[in-house]
């Protein structure tokens, strides 16, 4: 159970007990009292594969309790389940995966989203839950979370492109932002205190877990200053700037020589350029990478100091501090004693802004007193239900395949996901099914998308033929497959394909980005044998990153895809409701786009380049990517038709001012309630002037996006907010945000065919001339 600081008799005899006091003036005094011996093993996190390497950070002495620095909160609390008041075990509410929120692009969901993670955050650590993870140590879980992952899908090779929203910087940044708010603060609870403390990882430009020779903790990211401006930096600064995240991970690669943890940038670009004010951690075991991997420096006493002092990394995951940073202020003397003392005010700071050194009495410090009854509630469950069904995308439904027919609908579902339970709920997982020896491997609890089916009261039978495995063919699968579906009482197929985490996943990248070859066969056997007597086909996508779907997309006898991404724990539901019309908040959108599979041929995945070269490399991201994608990101259809008209006051083109409003009428005239997402995008105008050629290969950017729930018939209207100094702006191959003169080219699309077109004008008359915004930090650090 978790253990309150400043209980009796501290709470009357200690200076830092004083809630009289400012919090930086109660750290002081508890500081002060601090032995250097004891200081190690506050500034020390759980170290992977064997716990934590020292003592948890209590004192007894000055009645401090320990603390974990790192329960993980991907798409949900990573933890073991709890009892409730009624003796019922309940597990952490697990939403889809980050990669599927963004499809949903709903951002008022991804702050709700944060605010039900904090909040059962704070339960679960009242009663005593712990990490869920083995190689964690299993360690009572604290009030931080490593989360969220705002790292770009940079590559569809990433294998950890299921943790993050999408492609697009800009995206990441608003989910970071809403992620960090909701999860940080919970006014309607307690105004005064944080409900919990974001880690938002990972710090920066790590895109890579085994690939071209590297692994994860050796690669040195070779990143020219207009990509790391444009690419990699975006959505930090709106989730430190905008968000008051508290918390950043350092990752394990390195940028142009020198490895993040003891990066200036830290504290060049975070600290002093964007006042970040909070701690830094090393992701687990990046600390020691500095010598071990990187050979950066000599040993873990000098890697301690560059992460310290140069990087400004608070807490180490892993043994270095712990065994070293004694000796580094010390006998090596290779920092300074105020650096370190430094390092444990931030973190120290932290505890106290939850609340952990007040009084714990209800009326003040109400977050000291949140029920077990808060987890799991239906409340939470129902909101994690519509984030799964706004995640699924429609990327295929021709000769209107979908809605599948009810009325004692038989189905034959056929492929290696139609009994899909842990596929379904993807990566960094607490414990999902109550029981008693908390298992996280357990996914009984998990309806399967042919389960799901067959419990919806129209359909009076469901066959399931696995046909394959995900990455390799079954003896007779696809023979017994076709037969199935050639017979003459089933009235529609499923097929289930995709891949899973034994093809991507931490510490794993993919090799091949298409569909394995044997779902490819799979698929096109099981839809012509169907043809033959007029059964619909529907194939069913799982996946993290995209999977290149050419032939499936041309196959006339496969009338519909959905992309349904990793959906969660109620993925099968969400499915089975999609593919017979009752999904009515169907309008997801791809996050990322779906390439052909030939374009990792073009560049290696090491290169960390967006921009095409010119020659045999097409660029990255519907930014820069100038070949014919499957489908392009932002692509999503609907069982409805939606139009979209100009309501603006403003002329076709205008003079652009500080700030201008642009408002969008988004109409339902179609048959069936549905949903429909408008993103804003902006094309700068062209200019000939030096310095700016990676510029000139800009293809289109996003700046904005609303999502929005209509009845037939009904319409809304959404209004965009454009800011010429933040939104309206590209980056020079120096690395310098400027905004051009000139014409603007403003575009308010639906991703399948609706659009409305505008022109912002920029200056006087004198076209593409550049002034700058702001001048990108820390440039002598780069290249």
């Amino acid at each position: 159970m978790a253990t309150r600081a400043c209980r009796p008799p501290y709470d009357k005899t200690s200076p830092w007990c004083d809630t009289s006091k400012t919090i930086d003036d109660r750290v002081d005094a508890l500081i002060a009292e601090i032995d250097l011996s004891e200081i190690p093993a506050l500034l020390t996190a759980r170290e992977g594969g064997g716990g934590s390497p020292g003592p948890s950070g209590a004192i007894a002495r000055l009645g401090l309790p320990e603390y974990d620095w790192g329960v993980n909160c991907i798409h949900g609390v990573q933890t073991t389940c709890i009892n409730n008041t009624k003796g019922q075990l309940v597990c952490p509410t697990s939403f889809p995966n980050p990669n599927s929120l963004g499809a949903g692009f709903n951002s008022s969901m991804w702050k709700e989203m944060g605010r039900i993670i904090g909040y059962e955050l704070r339960a679960l650590w009242i009663n005593g839950a712990t990490e869920a993870s083995s190689w964690s140590g299993k360690p009572h879980a604290g009030l931080d979370c490593w989360s969220p992952n705002i790292n770009i899908a940079r590559d569809p090779r990433w294998g950890r492109n299921q943790e993050v929203p999408s492609e697009d910087p800009y995206m990441n940044g608003v989910f970071g932002v809403q992620y960090t708010q909701g999860l940080q603060r919970n006014d309607a609870v307690d105004a005064k205190r944080v409900q919990a403390i974001v880690t938002m990882k990972h710090w920066d430009a790590y895109t890579l877990e085994d690939a071209d020779g590297f692994t994860r903790h050796n690669f040195d990211a070779k990143i020219n200053n207009y990509t790391l401006a444009d690419t990699f930096l975006p959505a930090w600064r709106a989730s430190i700037v905008e968000g008051d995240a508290k918390g950043v991970m350092c990752s394990y690669n390195a940028i142009n020589g020198v490895p993040t943890c003891a990066n200036k940038m830290l504290n060049t670009i975070l600290r002093e350029r964007w006042n970040f004010s909070g701690y830094i951690t090393g992701d687990s075991g990046a600390v020691a990478d500095i010598y071990t991997e990187h050979k950066y420096v000599a040993d873990s006493v000098n890697a301690t100091c560059k992460a310290m002092d140069d990087g400004g990394c608070d807490v180490c995951s892993g043994h270095v501090y712990h065994d070293s940073l004694v000796a580094a202020v010390t006998t090596e003397a290779c920092m300074s004693n105020a650096t370190m003392l430094r390092a444990l005010h931030r973190t120290l700071k932290l505890r106290f802004e939850l609340g952990l050194f007040d009084p714990a009495d209800e009326a003040s410090n109400p977050l000291w007193h949140v029920s077990a009854d808060e987890v799991q509630t239906p409340a939470s469950q129902a909101t994690n239900m519509l984030a799964t069904l706004e995640g699924m995308i429609l990327l295929k439904n021709e000769k209107a395949t979908l809605p599948l027919k009810k009325g004692g609908a038989k189905l034959l579902v056929v492929g290696p996901h139609g009994n899909a339970q842990g596929a379904l709920v993807g990566n960094y997982l607490g414990v999902l099914c109550p029981n008693a020896k908390q298992s996280g491997s357990d996914f009984s609890c998990i309806v399967s998308p042919a389960s799901a089916m067959g419990n919806l009261t129209y359909v009076s039978k469901v066959t399931v033929v696995a046909g394959s495995g995900v990455t390799t063919p079954t003896t007779g699968g696809i023979d017994a497959a076709v037969a199935a579906a050639s017979e003459s009482d089933i009235d529609a197929v499923v097929l289930m394909l995709g891949i899973d985490e034994k093809v991507e996943a931490e510490s794993h990248d993919r090799s091949a980005i298409d569909l394995p070859q044997c779902q490819h066969d799979l698929a096109k056997a099981v839809a012509a044998a169907a043809a033959k007597s007029g059964k619909p086909v529907v194939v069913v996508l799982l996946n993290g990153g995209m999977v290149s779907i050419a032939e499936e997309k041309a196959d006339a006898n496969i009338g519909a895809i959905v992309e349904a991404l990793y959906p969660g724990f109620y993925g099968g539901v969400a499915i089975a409701q999609t593919i017979f019309g009752e999904n009515e908040h169907l309008g997801g959108k791809l996050p990322w786009t779906i390439y052909t599979s030939d374009f990792i041929d073009t560049v290696k995945m090491s290169n960390m380049d967006m921009v095409p070269d010119g020659k045999t490399f097409e660029g990255r991201t519907y930014k820069y990517y100038t070949g014919s994608p499957i489908y392009p990101a932002f692509y999503g259809l609907s069982l409805t038709k939606f139009t979209l008209s100009d309501a603006s006051a403003q002329q076709q083109q205008q003079q652009m001012m500080t700030t201008t409003k642009y408002s969008i009428v988004v109409k339902n005239v179609g048959a069936v309630t549905g949903d429909e997402v408008v993103c804003a995008f902006f094309t700068p105008p062209k200019t000939t002037l030096a310095g700016f050629t990676n510029t000139a290969h800009l293809k289109r950017q996003l700046w904005g996006f609303e999502r929005v729930h209509l009845a037939p018939g009904a319409s809304a209207t959404v209004t965009f907010t454009l800011d010429l100094a933040v939104q309206l702006r590209v980056v020079s191959d120096a690395g310098d945000y400027v905004t051009l003169s000139g014409d603007w080219s403003l575009v308010f699309d639906n991703g399948n065919g609706a659009s409305v077109s505008k022109i912002a004008h920029v200056g006087g008359v004198e076209e593409g001339v550049a002034a700058v915004v702001e001048r990108f930090p820390g440039a002598e650090l780069l290249m």
